[in-house]
């Protein structure tokens, strides 16, 4: 993995992973650790992906408020802000609709009708 500070191609994979179970490397050019999220829009999360991503979408895709989706999660004992949702939604807004966008391509006939209702 080539290091996203210097570019460089002389990385080494390090024997120990982060907390959440990333591949740690360093780079032998400028001598900085890094891990595979680094330099991504998903760098620096504390909860697991697969749960942020299903926070944005539910803000999506029910229309739910900020607080509420903090306060449904609250129960299942996950403990954040609402302006961290806001965030999330910031930067992760435009990867979901790109994503679905590119799945519902070619997906529609040429034709297709609409009921009187």
């Amino acid at each position: 993995m080539p290091c996203p500070h210097c570019c460089s191609a002389r990385t080494t994979e390090r024997s120990d992973r982060t907390a959440h179970g990333y591949r740690r490397f360093r780079c032998r050019g400028c001598g900085r650790g890094f891990n595979e999220r680094t330099g991504s829009v998903l760098n620096r999360l504390q909860l697991p992906i697969d749960v942020v991503f299903l926070i944005v979408l539910w803000r999506l895709r029910m229309k739910l408020s900020l607080r509420d989706l903090a306060e449904i999660l609250l129960l299942r004992g996950l403990v954040f802000s609402h302006e961290a949702i806001r965030d999330w939604e910031a930067r992760l807004a435009s990867l979901l609709t790109d994503a679905l966008r590119q799945r519902r391509r070619g997906k529609a006939g040429r034709s297709w009708y609409v009921d009187e209702t």
